[in-house]
């Protein structure tokens, strides 16, 4: 077996296959190792392969001396605010790949704080791993039976429950939030319990897809907001809300079925704080993928963007120790630490809800005040370990260091990095000019394609 690797968010990979009952249970025992003296709480997505891994981990964890606690279906940043609120937890785990398609799964570590351990930490996990899987551990099936009953999560459901009510009442306080019809996709994913009740805490109207009738993030959800957009324009809506799988970010729809840009909604939710004076208003933190366009307009209202690498953890750290403040990326992950440790699609919901009530306006023209730069962002599927491979090229180092001149001439800017959730190689493009970005990131691809092919 290959050695086992956190990637941008946690283990990930084929249930079954890359993913597998002894990895997860090799995962509970460093767990208990590594957290020792406290309760480990899980909680997981709706994918078939989840309950197996939840109970596998749970068993580790047991073995291993811990007492792990299976909170069966909740949204990540569910998991991760009642393990930070929760004094006996050690640490939690979610059993989740997120947005991915339904045969992956993945195992999301989090801190005593409900944020995502640190990188150290991750390293540290991987080569106890390592040396329990070496060791020929194996899920016997009394030990997986042995794992917690989901009876003992229902009560920290409740409190996530109870702070997301709690969230909508602080985030929209009067009754402007009743004149808003909202449909919300929870993505047949770990959002469907809660999303209706939560968004319509608002006061909003609110009426719900995807609840859990189907499959997960199969054609619904934040990575396919295409089904969303359609039911928003036949039902006449004022705007859709889509999450993702594990419901830690979600996409936001007009009421035209338009998908708003994550970067707008970043610098609409900027500029809204901006204007009400909130604490730390004056900055808002995303990542080296926010568009340029914003982050101009951003500061002729007096706002510095504060750039991070790719990755909602960045964002978390960077935001760390305040009580105020937001951040965000353009795939929709937007964290408010007045309200939660991580990022909560819930939650963002909640405050764009607020956000469209205080407006008064419709969102697509909000959004059509605020212009993006051209931009191009595309992937190419690689094996295992090939984008790295091919970063470190000099041949595609040479074209990369070409492009970015070229277009960097003209104020535009370049991206290439590996995928840190899937085997793909991601480009992106941008500045002024149209054209010269889409020639920019076709001539990154053409060169990465004729490389690849050249190694198989």
């Amino acid at each position: 077996m290959a050695a086992v690797r956190f990637g941008t968010d946690g283990i990930r990979g084929i249930a079954g296959e890359s993913l597998t009952d002894s990895i997860a249970y090799a995962l509970g025992r460093a767990l208990a190792a590594h957290f020792p003296g406290g309760t480990i709480l899980i909680g997981r997505d709706t994918r078939p392969s989840g309950a197996g891994l939840s109970a596998a981990l749970a068993a580790g964890a047991n073995a291993a001396g811990a007492h792990a606690i299976d909170l069966g279906v909740i949204p990540t940043p569910g998991l991760a605010a009642v393990v930070a609120g929760e004094p006996t937890a050690s640490c939690g785990v979610v059993v989740t790949a997120s947005h991915n398609p339904v045969e992956y799964n993945g195992l999301k570590v989090l801190g005593r704080d409900g944020r995502k351990v640190a990188d150290v930490v991750e390293r540290e996990l991987e080569a106890a791993i390592d040396a329990e899987l070496a060791r020929g551990v194996e899920t016997a099936s009394d030990q997986v039976r042995g794992a917690s009953s989901t009876v003992e999560g229902e009560s920290y459901r409740a409190r996530y429950t109870a702070q997301l009510a709690a969230t909508a009442a602080v985030a929209a306080p009067d009754s402007a939030a009743a004149a808003l019809r909202v449909l919300v996709d929870a993505a047949n994913g770990a959002g469907a319990p809660f999303a209706v009740a939560a968004l319509a805490a608002t006061g909003a109207n609110v009426e719900g897809m995807a609840l859990g009738d189907g499959v997960i993030n199969d054609a619904v959800g934040a990575t396919s907001p295409e089904a969303l957009g359609a039911r928003v324009l036949a039902s006449g809506v004022d705007l859709g809300i889509a999450l993702d799988g594990d419901a830690d970010r979600c996409a936001v729809v007009d009421e035209r079925g338009q998908l708003v840009d994550g970067d707008v909604v970043i610098a609409l939710i900027a500029l809204d704080r901006k204007a009400r004076g909130l604490p730390h208003s004056d900055q808002v933190v995303a990542t080296i993928l926010t568009n340029s366009g914003i982050e101009r307009q951003l500061a002729a209202a007096g706002i510095r963007l504060k750039r991070t690498p790719v990755g909602d953890r960045h964002i978390a750290e960077a935001l760390a120790g305040k009580r105020e403040g937001f951040g965000g990326e353009k795939s929709g992950h937007l964290l408010f630490p007045e309200h939660a440790p991580t990022g909560d699609g819930l939650i963002s919901a909640i405050e764009v809800i607020a956000l469209c009530a205080r407006a008064k306006r419709p969102l697509s023209q909000l959004a059509a005040a605020l212009p993006l730069d051209p931009q191009v962002q595309r992937v190419i599927h690689v094996e295992e370990g090939e984008a790295e491979t091919l970063l470190a090229d000099p041949r595609f180092t040479q074209v990369v260091r070409e492009v970015e001149a070229l277009l960097g001439a003209g104020g535009g800017r370049i991206l290439v990095r590996p995928s840190g959730t899937e085997p793909l190689l991601r480009v992106m493009a941008e500045g002024p000019d149209a054209a010269a970005v889409a020639s920019a990131a076709e001539r990154l691809l053409g060169a990465a394609a004729s490389l690849l092919s050249r190694r198989s």
